[in-house]
């Protein structure tokens, strides 16, 4: 021993005289002599790369850190550097091996060994009250990565999601500022609220949309009931689980990230509308048909203005985001923290949002104990649209006459007005002006979230997790005094709404992870206490003085109205993992809910979930003869859902007070009425889905493929029973009737490679198929209408055997081109259109009675694609980054309610500039029939498929070109600096006529519906990240 001690000793003193360097390695002592600071140069620097098989490989990279100095490997392996300053890093890489970093102290570094990286099947995957590795999954969990979202300038989660995920269908709500995205997952099963569940850090969000996006780790979708059912009777429409950014240990010393980017809006597509000659052309001779006058609005041009309000209200509009974030840490505590801001002003003039927000996380570790908070702020303040009239702000600025004067200092609030027989309207102008028509939000949301854990024994741990979350807003909407001619408002008026809503959540998760030899398990079991309330007020009055808009004002119309209620949600759950020899893998899952929503006798539901994995790539008889195969795994799975998201109460009867009576002696009765009848027999809404998948990567996992097929049967859907109106006025009774099928394929097709030392490339394809299906109703007649267009009826009908929210429409024939032709579309000698002329159109009489009417209506189509994809990009050579996204959908549907209105040519508004091709004499082949101010054919009729269109359509959704600086250009101050520009919605193809193909609803019965939708916006954006 003493012999050794001095040994050690004299070998310290050597080496320290010596300035070598001792490193431990698996082989025996390693001695090599320590880099001095030298300037000597290596003229020429060679060596072999191998795998860790022996094989040479080919095109490997190696690289002078810091420097654009490098080569790649030849045929046999070899590379040669030349120019290499001695004791310079080299940096050895490879698509699928884990990178290397070797000091150049020698001109020959012989046999350097790269070694596979396993990180892509090592990825840890979210799935719900933990995490597990993608090559251990047996469910449908799909996996963003957040560094690709991160490199893009969306300022919402939605619209950074779209194209990303396949089965996910993600539609934008509008181009207005502060819009979000609606996310459906597999298609709709319910009639109801068909939103995921969002689940952010542990914590049940209603949305994502006010998410910072650049605090976002990772986000995770689980799209099977497999994987899903862990959230039981809320996981119906799927799952979507975001994870923030925590700290790391950084020694203390914090690193600060600062993002921004400022960009400009502006409509993707403006409609052709008619200027002023035009419009007086075309009114003129559509009432000339019908024995009218002018209008007046009409006559004398040259004395008017000619105004092009579309071009008036909509404007490049700048958008801004900013956002800060500082993390660190040492040995035991980490921390988090960042702040974001948003303002985004409107294309639509008095339009505008604003969001701020802030987050901070804090963990702390030491020995067996973990403890954590996790606080969440966010505040958002908007200028929405008026919505409160026919048609929308959108609406009344394309129908808006050119004639119409801007302004007009006589008239109450300085606008011009309308007069003559044309259509009421409110003045564009006035509609975003304050004093006449304010509208405002403010919205503030308080996530909060603290937890306890701790690891007795290894393997064993207890978390706690307790979850306060406030929310509160406030709706104001003030009209004052003015005069847009037809259009007159002599009081004023206000209006003021606000809710707030608390949401107290309570978890004990127990779990056990342990391997033993070849087997894995992982074992779960929890017990979760959500007790959630809810409260709204609301107050009106008139006559305030303009400018004073508090309701004690109010000398005139006051009044209040307001309600609350509360629901708990009681759960057990647990989850069993199995893997043996990482090739067969089995997951089992249940969790049981207890919801006070529904009667005490249905209160509640058992959801259990069963799916199975085959790793066939880990079979022997596979790695022996197929070197080229990472991984294949086949997964199957069955599992059931529910959804409880249904208002309160509906179990029993309401009463609504504040109805009078005439008690026939001329006197009135204070009275009231059931506003619900009850139901005591509803239960959850019951979905099960049998999921079959295959998972693949090969060639050192730069192909990779995935591929799904699923059927998603939900039953017990609520719907409304109708019951005759001598009850007494009360609203339908709700029961458990309804039956919806969605089934569908699915498949994500990757590809990534370096060619060289400074080129790297990506490309993925992602594609879903989904067919939706209602197979039953309450009864066989049955049906919900949906899509009516104001002054007309309905354009779309959920009945058993069709998709939700078909279109029911009467074919189109062709226009009568004489009256020949009007005198031979009759049955038994008796005209079918006796009001029809030559130029009007033809409708077909599809039940042959002879009549034009609800009769004929037939299915023409659906809202939902048959088909989305997306194909995904980004190329990188040396410092410059490039990445692409093009996103489309083919198969649906869209009723084209804005060209209905905008070609209707009987309400003297303004119109399309399609009716100048209208039919005529000497043009039969026009797009729009004869005109005529009456239309006693009713060829603008709204149950006609004259205005259904195609909703195919391809588009650039984004496009972003990057530069990061060299770190010889950071000057010491910057770890990471890197600077881009952006494009959103650079173009669509498509043949839809209106704003845009993506039309949305948040209700489901007017999905792909479009009556004046705001314009979706083309977005120029340019932006920093800097790491300091």
């Amino acid at each position: 021993m003493k012999q050794k001690t001095v040994f050690i000793s004299c070998l310290a003193m050597t080496l320290l005289s010596q300035a070598l360097v001792c490193k431990a390695a698996a082989s025996p002592l390693l001695v090599t002599q320590a880099v001095q600071q030298s300037s000597k140069t290596f003229p020429k620097v060679s060596g072999k790369i191998f795998d860790n098989a022996g094989e040479a490989i080919i095109g490997a990279s190696v690289v002078v850190k810091g420097t654009s100095n490098g080569s790649v490997t030849d045929l046999d392996g070899n590379y040669t550097l030349t120019d290499v300053p001695q004791g310079a890093t080299l940096v050895i890489s490879y698509v699928g091996y884990k990178s290397q970093e070797v000091v150049a102290n020698a001109t020959s570094l012989k046999n350097i060994i790269l070694l596979e990286d396993s990180k892509t099947l090592n990825e840890l995957v979210v799935i719900g009250y933990g995490t597990q590795r993608k090559a251990d999954l047996t469910g449908s969990v799909a996996n963003v990565d957040a560094t690709k979202l991160n490199t893009q300038s969306n300022s919402t989660i939605g619209q950074a999601l779209q194209g990303k995920i396949a089965g996910v269908d993600i539609v934008s709500q509008g181009g207005q500022p502060g819009s979000g995205s609606r996310i459906m997952v597999r298609g709709i099963g319910t009639l109801n609220n068909a939103s995921p569940l969002y689940i952010v850090d542990g914590m049940y969000m209603s949305g994502i949309d006010h998410i910072n996006p650049s605090d976002i780790q990772s986000i995770d979708v689980l799209k099977d009931a497999s994987s899903a059912a862990i959230y039981g009777s809320r996981a119906a429409n799927g799952v979507v689980i975001i994870t923030t950014k925590s700290g790391s240990n950084t020694e203390g010393v914090p690193t600060i990230n600062v993002t921004a980017n400022v960009g400009v809006n502006t409509p993707a597509k403006y409609l052709d509308i008619l200027n002023a000659s035009d419009w007086a052309a075309v009114t003129t001779e559509s009432r000339a048909a019908s024995g009218l006058k002018p209008l007046d609005m009409a006559l004398d041009l040259a004395s008017k203005e000619d105004n092009d309000w579309q071009d008036i209200m909509f404007n490049p509009a700048l958008m801004q985001n900013y956002n800060l974030s500082v993390q660190g840490g040492g040995k035991y505590s980490t921390y988090y923290n960042s702040f974001g801001y948003t303002n985004q002003d409107g294309v639509l003039k008095g339009t505008n949002f604003q969001r701020y927000t802030m987050q901070s996380k804090v963990d702390y570790k030491k020995g067996i104990v973990n403890v954590g908070t996790n606080i969440m702020l966010e505040y958002d303040k908007d200028k929405p649209m008026f919505g409160g009239i026919r048609g929308g702000m959108v609406g009344h600025t394309l129908q808006s006459i050119p004639t119409l004067s801007k302004y007009d200092s006589e008239r109450v609030g300085g606008f011009g007005g309308l007069y003559g027989d044309v259509v009421n309207l409110h003045h564009p102008l006035g509609l975003c002006d304050d004093n006449i028509l304010l509208r405002k939000n403010d919205n503030a949301k308080i996530y909060a979230n603290v937890y306890f854990s701790v690891e007795p024994i290894k393997g064993l741990k207890y978390k706690m997790n307790f979850t306060p979350n406030f929310q509160f807003y406030r709706h104001n909407e003030n009209k004052g005094l003015f005069d847009f001619g037809l259009d007159k408002n002599g009081i004023t008026q206000a209006t003021e709404q606000q809710s707030r809503s608390r949401s107290l959540l309570m978890e004990h998760l127990l779990t056990f992870d342990r391997q033993f030899g070849a087997h894995k398990i992982s074992l779960l079991a929890g017990y979760s206490y959500q007790d959630s309330k809810y409260r709204y007020l609301s107050g009106w009055g008139q006559g305030m003085t303009t400018g004073i808009w508090e309701l004690d004002a109010a000398v005139s119309g006051i009044g209040t109205s307001g309600n609350s209620s509360r629901s708990v949600l009681t759960s057990i759950l647990g989850r069993i993992f199995y893997s043996y020899q990482d090739r067969y893998l089995i997951t089992m899952t249940m969790r049981r809910d207890g919801s006070s929503k529904f009667a005490k006798g249905n209160r509640y539901g058992n959801f259990p979930s069963v799916s199975v994995g085959w790793n066939i790539a880990e079979e022997k008889f596979v790695k022996d003869h197929v070197d080229w195969l990472d991984q294949l795994k086949l997964r199957a799975g069955y599992g059931e859902l529910g959804n409880q998201e249904i208002s309160n109460y509906q179990y029993s009867s309401t009463v609504t007070t504040g109805i009078n009576y005439p008690n026939g002696r001329g006197e009135l009765l204070q009275g009231a009425f059931p506003k619900f009848f009850a139901n005591p027999d509803i239960k959850w809404e019951s979905t099960s889905m049998t999921n079959v998948g295959i998972d693949l990567m090969a060639l050192n996992n730069r192909l990779s493929l995935t591929m799904d097929y699923y059927v998603k049967n939900t039953k017990d859907i609520l719907l409304s029973v109708p019951i005759p109106i001598s009850t007494g006025g009360a609203n339908d009774p709700v029961k458990n009737a309804g039956k919806i099928r969605n089934k569908g394929f699915e498949f994500n097709l990757g590809w990534n490679d370096r060619l060289d030392k400074d080129f790297s490339y990506s490309v993925n394809a992602i594609g879903s198929f989904n067919k939706n299906e209602v197979v039953a109703m309450g009864s066989e007649s049955q049906f919900i209408t949906g899509g009516v267009v104001a002054g007309g009826t309905y354009t779309t009908k959920t009945l058993a055997g069709y998709p939700i929210a078909g279109f029911w429409l009467i074919p189109c024939d062709g226009y009568f081109n004489s009256q020949a032709d009007v005198q031979a579309h009759s049955k038994d000698g008796k005209l079918i259109q006796p009001s029809a002329e030559p130029g009007d159109i033809r409708f077909k009489d599809m039940n042959n009675d002879g009549i034009i009417n609800d009769e004929d209506r037939v299915y023409s189509g659906s809202p939902f694609p048959k088909f989305t994809y997306s194909l995904n990009g980004s190329v990188n050579y040396k410092n410059f980054d490039f990445s692409f996204t093009i996103q489309g959908v083919i198969g649906n549907k869209i009723y084209n309610a804005t060209r209905l209105e905008l070609e209707d040519v009987t309400r003297g508004t303004n119109y399309l500039s399609t009716v100048l091709n209208h039919w005529t004499e000497s043009n039969h082949n026009a797009k729009t029939p004869r005109l005529v101010w009456n239309d006693p054919n009713r060829n603008a009729r709204s149950e006609s498929d004259r205005f259904l269109e195609k909703g195919d359509y391809l588009r650039l959704r984004t496009v972003q070109l990057g530069y990061t600086l060299p770190e010889n250009c950071l000057l010491g101050f910057f770890q990471k600096a890197r600077v881009y520009a952006s494009v959103d919605n650079l173009f669509t193809i498509t043949g839809y006529t209106g704003y845009g193909p993506d039309v949305n609803s948040y209700s489901v019965y007017e999905r792909g519906f479009d009556d004046f939708i705001h314009p979706t916006n083309r977005t120029f954006m340019f932006g920093v990240n800097l790491t300091f």
